[in-house]
Order: structure tokens, then sequence, then C-alpha cells
């Protein structure tokens, strides 16, 4: 893997709109705009610091001027990817002193360019939504306030993988560029890199937790001075997710239904079906559910034949799909008829994900429910159990009936 060492801008210049310190006295809040002046190396510039809880992939460290964040497991055979954010207006450590390929940038940063439609939630959640230039597809994007930017002409799409455009990104001059990794052979990152632009990988995809997924939003913050806000908002989520696990958990074992999730997935040639360990496997659980075939993937996802599945789940109580452009039973019928011998489809318990979907098939479940698990988390609850709820309104599951 090829790395790079990218020093963004001359860490002693001062940001416009400088904010000044007084010599020897110590912020009361992190600075979220401008630079300090009479740096003090003996004052801690982040009064407001974030700890990762939930998060297995993510870590940072804070020094008095600078702190150094850590993002592992970006994708399969990734070394660590290093970042060391300096407050703005004071002096830059050492690169030498860290790791081949880390990146350094000053703090709070400024424009940005998203390449995933999970980190856009966090812009609205920490009042950086004005940070926004660009994306990678308008195409997929729910998030409203998001949306309105791009009706008023004020966003730029700049293309994902390895054929996104760099020169547009270049001309964008952004501070910034968030994207994620999987393969550096087709990704963007290697390409922004190569040309000089400060570039993060996000790797919240890769967390098993749904509150490990949502505590990524700190990971935003960071490059911002926004951890007070992240922290609030992030007690938030992990407030009302723990308290609905809590209503489920009253549920007794015998009486949790058996959930089958996906269905046969033509293009892999497989029935993917999630284990305990994993995200969607953790939500059934939390939720009060039981995952049918559960004991065929008891940590990882299983990929299962149809003829397997059809076997071990044909009684499951209910069945969530999670199929894209599939909108009733019959459609699903279409697909394959033997789908009509599932109990869950003779009892009219089939739901599809897709209940907030964009008029291209952007779904919210993929996006705000990444990193909102808590929303999920209470639309299954009143799935699996409609007593716990029964005046919840669901927000991501709709049923799948006929036509």
């Amino acid at each position: 893997m090829m790395f790079l060492r990218v020093f963004v801008l001359p860490l002693l210049l001062l940001c416009s709109g400088t904010l000044a310190l007084a010599q020897n006295a110590a912020p009361a809040d992190n600075v979220r705009e401008g630079c300090v002046t009479d740096f003090d190396p003996t004052v801690d510039y982040f009064p407001d610091k974030v700890e990762i809880v939930d998060a297995a992939y993510l870590s940072v460290t804070y020094f008095n001027h600078y702190k150094v964040v850590s993002v592992l497991n970006a994708y399969d055979g990734a070394e660590p990817f290093e970042y060391v954010l300096v407050q703005c207006g004071t002096p830059a450590p050492a690169l030498d002193d860290f790791p081949p390929g880390t990146q350094m940038i000053e703090v709070p940063t400024g424009r940005l360019i998203t390449l995933s439609t999970t980190q856009l939630p966090h812009l609205v959640q920490l009042d950086l939504l004005e940070q926004l230039a660009g994306v990678d597809s308008f195409l997929y994007i729910n998030t409203p306030e998001v949306r309105a930017l791009i009706d008023e002409g004020r966003l730029v799409e700049v293309g994902f993988g390895a054929g996104i455009n760099v020169e547009q990104v270049l001309e964008l001059e952004p501070g910034l560029v968030m994207t994620y990794g999987f393969n550096p052979d087709t990704d963007a990152h290697p390409k922004l890199l190569e040309a000089g632009i400060f570039t993060a990988l996000n790797a919240e995809w890769r967390e098993i937790t749904p509150l490990g997924r949502a505590e990524w939003l700190k990971y935003t913050a960071l490059f911002y001075n926004a951890e007070a806000q992240a922290n609030a908002v992030y007690d938030d989520i992990v407030s009302a997710y723990t308290a609905a696990r809590d209503l489920a958990a009253t549920i007794p074992a015998d009486e949790r239904p058996v959930v089958l999730w996906n269905a046969f997935d033509s293009f892999s040639s497989a029935w993917i079906i999630p284990g305990a360990e994993t995200f969607i496997g953790r939500l059934i659980e939390d939720a009060g559910g039981r995952i049918a075939l559960g004991d065929q993937a008891p940590q990882d996802s299983a990929f299962l034949s149809f003829e397997v599945v059809y076997d071990g789940a044909l009684d499951a109580d209910l069945w969530v799909t999670n199929l894209f452009a599939v909108s009733s039973a019959d459609d699903l019928l279409a697909q394959d008829s033997r789908y009509a011998d599932f109990a869950a489809f003779q009892n009219g318990a089939v739901w599809n994900s897709d209940a907030d979907v964009n008029e291209n098939g952007g779904n919210n479940f993929y996006e705000l429910g990444v990193t909102s698990p808590h929303l999920v988390l209470l639309d299954l609850v009143a799935l699996f159990h409609p007593e716990l709820l029964p005046d919840h309104a669901q927000r991501f599951f709709r049923p799948m009936t006929a036509d």
C-alpha cells in the first residue's frame, strides 16, 4: 500500500477571523471558529474531549494543542490510518515523530466533501452543514437539509471510487474529504492522496454494533472541535437506544418471534443470514427477536442456498426482505413462486425496509438509520412486539401487501 505524507497548510499561519486568547488563559470551550493567538504550551486548547466507548475501530489521544486520531481496520488488510489534528494558530508537531503516511491538518478545518451518505446526518446534528461543498452523487441522498442545498445549487457532485473527479475536488478547495475504504484498487482515497488532498477514511461500516456505528459522529466532530456537541447528541442516542432495548428485554425468550432477514440474492447466489455479531443481528436481538437460522450464522453472516433457508426457516414468524425496487407481495412472487410457501408470507407478516426512500431509490434506512440506530430499533420493537409500542408509526419498514 502506498503512503503519502500530507501537510495541508502551514500550521503556524493564522486562520481567517482569528480568535485571540489571552496569554496563559485556558479556553472554556473548544475553539470552533478561527484560530488562537499568543500560544502557550501549558494551555489545554481542547477542554471538550470525546471518549470512544462503543466504536472498536476509532481512537483519539489528546495533547495540549493537537490530537492524534487513529482509524483501524478501514478495510480488509488496511494498516492504521493516522491523522494529527492541530489547533489553528499553534505550532505543528514534527511529522517525522509519527508513522509513515500520517496526515496533518489544522482544526477547526474548513470546507468538506463527503463521499458517503451516512456522513451527512452528522453535519446536521453538529451544525456543520454550512461547511459542506460537495458529495459523491446527488442521487441517493435523503437528508432533507442536504437536499435543500442541492436544490439551491450550492453543492457539487464529484463522483466516487477510482472514478472520482480529482480536478473538480481541487477546484472546490476542501479542507477535508471524508470517504471510506473497500479496495484500494477501486477506492477514491489513493487518487485523492496522490493529488495532495487531505483525505480521512471513515470505517463506521466495519463496526458490528449499532451504537459502534453511531459513535462515528464523534469522528466528524474531531475535525471541527465540536466534541461537546457530539457528546450531547451521542448521549441522547445511547439513552434512547438503551430504553428501547430494555423495553424489549421484558419479553420472555419463548415469546420472541423468529425473524427471517433478507431474501435470496441472485447476484451472489445466496440468502445472507445475519449472525448475532453483526449490525443487523444485534438489532434483531436487541428488539426482542430471534434470528431465523441463527445457528447457521453464530457470529458473522452466513451465505446459504435458497433450499437451506426453505427447509430451515419456512415457519419463521416474521420476514423482513430488504429488497430494492420490490414493492408488493406480487412482486416478491414474481422473483420466486416458492416464497408463497413461507408462513410469514401466508400470514401477511412480510415487511420491507423501504418506507423512507427518495425518488431514485435512495434508502434512508442506510443513511439516517446508520447514524441514529435508536430509530431503527424502535421500529423493530414495534414490529416484533406491537403491544409494547401500540402508537408507534413506522419510519423505515413497510408491509408488503398484495397489489
